[in-house]
């Protein structure tokens, strides 16, 4: 006679083992910011940014550096004493 006992216990193994090694990977998926980059966008910005220009926060549209508030949505831009 088989002995049944042990064969599911192997096989409860087997599939925890099998969700152990693809949980991690799931999780990880899910949680991942790779998506949420957009690497265009940042180019673009990392573009815009020179000396004379300064790249509003709220909007990320480039503003000349002399001006306070963004010209596009009037949002504060960043000044080098902050």
């Amino acid at each position: 006679m088989v002995p049944w006992e042990p064969l599911v216990v192997y096989v409860l193994i087997l599939i925890g083992a099998a969700l152990l090694g693809w949980l991690p990977f799931y999780v990880l998926d899910r949680i991942s910011i790779v998506d949420r980059i957009d690497v265009a966008e940042a180019h673009r910005r990392r573009e815009a940014a020179t000396d004379s220009t300064v790249i509003c926060l709220r909007c990320g549209r480039p503003n000349e550096r002399e001006y306070a508030f963004c010209r596009s949505c009037g949002g504060k831009l960043p000044t080098d004493q902050e």
